[in-house]
């Protein structure tokens, strides 16, 4: 069964998440891809606020996924990927970050069969509420709010090509909304590009795992007829070795109306 996120986490999926201007904490990288040539690697925590925090780390099946409208992290379920928390050791669990400091936190992957596996690491920042007039201070100390920052950790064990499948959703003066599906096991990282009579209009980079939404600038909206979407290997973050472990699509062929 696919399911949010309990709504009492407030999810930050980019690398900085901020508590009252108090605790700051950001991770390195955002994302992460291992291959079974080097099934390890590093996370490493910053605490750029004026206060010590707590952080809880865990590992959990689950995906970044889209629907028509909307994107969001989802758990127990990432299409055809692997469930890489069954493979993964990462150390430590929990540590207290002071104001400044940092903590890497280090993982290995083993025994993964072939394909490609996820998992979404969690960062659990937790705050204490304030007391305010007129609040009961036994009450006040027992609030808290905890601010999960996600990175996702993929694992690629072989080499294999996306299935992808694509439709237009609608269109801006200035942007499409694409809506691409993966039916493989294997991610999609790269660029998407659309093509009309040889000329480019619009480029954008995107991580499908299972389904994602994606809006690509253009100078200028498509012609009425059949235009393309043309797919390559160029994501940023991604190294060269594990762009080897990823076939590029081939092209996608569309109707613009």
């Amino acid at each position: 069964m696919m399911r949010l996120l309990p709504s009492l986490l407030i999810v930050c999926t980019w690398p900085l998440c901020q508590v009252h201007a108090q605790a700051a904490l950001s991770v390195t990288p955002a994302y992460a891809v291992v291959t079974n040539e080097q099934p390890y690697g590093a996370f490493v925590l910053y605490n750029q606020g004026t206060e010590g925090v707590e952080i809880t780390i865990s590992a959990h099946y689950g995906v970044i996924a889209s629907t028509d409208s909307t994107t969001a992290v989802m758990l127990e379920e990432a299409g055809e990927l692997g469930d890489l928390s069954r493979h993964l050791t990462f150390f430590p669990d929990r540590c207290i970050l002071p104001a400044g400091g940092e903590q890497t936190v280090r993982y290995r992957i083993q025994e993964a069969p072939e394909g490609a596996h996820i998992a979404l690491m969690h960062f659990a920042m937790q705050e204490r509420g304030a007391i305010v007039d007129g609040q009961i201070p036994s009450v006040a100390s027992g609030l808290s709010i905890v601010y999960n920052l996600v990175a996702p950790l993929i694992y690629l064990q072989g080499r294999g090509v996306p299935v992808l499948s694509a439709r237009f959703l609608k269109s801006t003066s200035d942007e499409l909304y694409l809506y691409l599906e993966n039916h493989s096991r294997w991610p999609f990282m790269g660029g998407v590009r659309v093509i009309q009579k040889g000329r480019q209009l619009g480029r954008a980079e995107s991580a499908v795992y299972t389904a994602r939404l994606i809006r690509i600038p253009v100078a200028e909206l498509p012609e009425q007829g059949p235009l393309h979407l043309q797919f390559d290997g160029d994501y940023t973050g991604l190294s060269r070795a594990t762009k080897r472990h990823l076939i590029v699509p081939g092209p996608i062929d569309l109707d613009w109306y």
